[in-house]
């Protein structure tokens, strides 16, 4: 016979009590647990979505662009404009030496065309004789920032994406009644020298890599500008999330290229993705660092002309740089045919490849050239004995400004380099910068040399 027994009435009740009390501590734990968890998952499409959502913001296309914005067009030379767009030409912010002008100067410029900095502005244009795609109007976008300027977008697209979609153009920038600009400065977009050397940012190259491979700022990484385009435009964040794989979130970052246009597209991009980054130059590098101490005396190519397909020998001459007491002794007994060099170039390009070393703002020194009739000295106390850390590189140049070829040029004997270029090019005439480097210090030596190919 099976019998149900009871339970018994003999057991602690104290026991009992604490049972209950740790069920309930238990689901409590498990309710904070399962409230935080549902509350990150609420949260994660924003958090995920914070940059997506500044892409969405700064960059704008030609549909959504509304009534109450100015169109900022930034273009040099323009011919047609969207309708009602102000033309600022982006070169008018940059003074001699195409460094930025002052920050009255350009507030100025800016009142001047009716803008202030309560206006929501569309930048848009490009440098139309060199192309060059975005990187003016973004370089102006910078600037604005830059000044403090909030309410500023992009537009996502060109002139032509403007007409395709629907909206109006016109043969005349409009005209707007002057105002004042009141800039608010953040110095946290701008690196200066002292941020770059002192160890804590990372450091982004954005010029070619040839360039790069040239001379470059100690411990930059090199991420070319096109890297970060595609068709001219920016790339979409899940791209530039690979091309940007190898730089640190928590940690700034500084850009530079020649003059920082370039540069900007890289910076707006690293700022689109959530980094802490700041514009440099290549140029300011260089003129904090040692004055480059020699100069070029003679540069010589043979054959010249040569047969297209056939090798030709450049040979230049460098002695060391006289003191400024020698020169204006020199000077006295000096013919006037000693050719100076003036550098013209555009803006945006940094002057092209050759220019990007060299420093445009010094007024010290001269290069002459082989042809000026003067007799090259003999290797004797003017010519730098230590030739041995001085690096020579030949560029050489179609008269388009595009670049043909390279070629390293080594010791021959003291203070002379000589290399070969083998001319497999089309016929025509060739121009010939010299890229040297010494001590970590760099200059270029503009068109000094120009080679005839014949066919």
């Amino acid at each position: 016979m099976i019998t149900l027994s009871r339970p018994s009435n003999n057991s602690d009740p104290c026991i009992e009590k604490r049972k209950g009390f740790s069920i309930a501590k238990t689901m409590i734990i498990y309710g904070i647990i399962s409230i935080l968890l549902y509350c990150l998952f609420l949260s994660a499409p924003v958090l995920a979505g914070t940059e997506t959502d500044r892409f969405a913001k700064v960059l704008v296309s030609p549909v959504n662009v509304p009534p109450e914005d100015i169109v900022l067009d930034i273009s040099p030379s323009a011919t047609r404009y969207m309708e009602g767009a102000v033309n600022v030409n982006y070169k008018d912010f940059l003074g001699e030496g195409d460094q930025l002008k002052s920050v009255s100067e350009i507030a100025t410029l800016l009142g001047e065309a009716g803008i202030s900095q309560n206006d929501s502005l569309v930048i848009a244009g490009e440098c139309l004789p060199c192309g060059s795609g975005p990187s003016p109007a973004i370089f102006s976008y910078w600037l604005l920032k830059y000044l403090g300027h909030e309410k500023i977008k992009v537009l996502d697209g060109s002139i032509d994406d403007w007409a395709a979609a629907g909206r109006n153009t016109s043969n005349k920038s409009a005209t707007r009644s002057k105002t004042e600009y009141a800039p608010l400065i953040k110095p946290e977009l701008l690196a200066t020298y002292e941020f770059v050397v002192n160890g804590g940012a990372q450091i982004v190259d954005a010029r070619q890599a040839s360039d790069y491979d040239i001379g470059s700022i100690p411990g930059a990484v090199t991420i070319p500008f096109e890297n970060v385009l595609v068709n001219e435009s920016i790339k979409p964040q899940e791209n530039l999330q690979k091309v940007f794989a190898k730089l640190e979130k928590d940690r700034p970052v500084v850009v530079y290229t020649n003059v920082g246009v370039e540069a900007s597209l890289v910076w707006f991009a690293l700022y689109l993705s959530g980094y802490d980054a700041r514009l440099y130059s290549w140029r300011d590098w260089l003129e904090n660092q040692p004055k480059f101490n020699f100069e070029l005396i003679e540069a010589d190519a043979r054959p010249n002309p040569v047969r297209s397909g056939q090798a030709t020998i450049i040979t230049v001459s460098f002695q060391e740089r006289q003191t400024k007491a020698a020169e204006n002794s020199s000077s006295n007994s000096s013919s006037n045919d000693e050719v100076k060099l003036t550098v013209k170039g555009c803006a945006t390009c940094g002057f092209g490849s050759p220019q990007s070393f060299a420093n445009l703002d010094r007024k010290d020194g001269y290069v002459q050239i082989g042809s000026s009739g003067k007799s090259s000295p003999s290797a004797g106390a003017n010519v730098q004995k230590a030739d041995s850390i001085l690096r020579c590189t030949a560029i050489v140049n179609a008269l388009d400004g595009s670049e043909a070829a390279r070629t390293s040029l080594l010791q021959s004997t003291a203070g002379k380099y000589v290399g070969i270029w083998s001319a497999n090019v089309a016929p025509g005439n060739y121009r010939v910068s010299i890229v040297a480097t010494a001590s970590g210090n760099a200059e270029t030596f503009v068109d000094v040399l120009e080679i005839e190919v014949t066919d």
